[in-house]
């Protein structure tokens, strides 16, 4: 049976549900801990070795023991949303790619060198929509006279959405910027 992007989607939504619960819990095992004025590694005994008289070590040690547990279980519900997302976008891509297809079966036959030009047109178009969806990441502050981005007709004042594979999107963006950009020099 195959899944559809709604489906995953939904699926993506039930785990980010679970990781907001484990995090609540989290909290509430912490607070648990702060109720006490003890921490994760603060000393259960007193100096002569007995345990302290001063907290309720039940609540101390299951307080602990949750929120060990808990952090295990935020990271495996990390690694399922990260895969979960992952097949949402791969389910997109692959819906886009059967609508070509299906639309590529509908549409009459292009010469090749129409149907080649036209590709390049959506591929620019596409590029240019994904552009415009996203936010920008940089705004120009100053654009040196004689420069290639005075050249490339770059304003003071201008947003930049997109510079190469950099997006606001890119981890890391400004260092990313600067590797790119080293990157193509000269």
């Amino acid at each position: 049976m195959a899944t559809t992007q709604s489906d995953l989607m939904a699926q993506a939504q039930t785990l980010m549900k679970q990781k907001d619960d484990i995090e609540a819990e989290t909290r509430k095992a912490q607070d648990e801990l702060q109720s006490q004025k003890v921490g994760m590694t603060d000393n259960l005994v007193d100096s002569n070795g007995f345990p302290r008289s001063d907290i309720d070590l039940v609540v101390v040690t299951t307080a602990r023991s949750n929120i060990a547990r808990l952090k295990n279980d935020h990271k495996a519900i990390m690694l399922q949303i990260e895969e979960a997302l992952h097949a949402v976008h791969a389910e997109a891509l692959a819906e886009k790619q059967r609508k070509r297809d299906a639309e590529a079966l509908l549409s009459p036959q292009l010469s090749s060198s129409s149907s080649t030009h036209a590709t390049q047109q959506q591929v620019q178009q596409e590029g240019e929509d994904q552009d415009r969806a996203l936010p920008p990441f940089a705004r120009v502050n100053a654009v040196a006279p004689d420069s290639p981005a005075k050249e490339a007709g770059l304003l003071q004042g201008d947003k930049i959405v997109a510079f190469g594979i950099v997006n606001a999107n890119t981890p890391n963006v400004l260092p990313s910027l600067s590797t790119h950009v080293q990157s193509r020099e000269n």
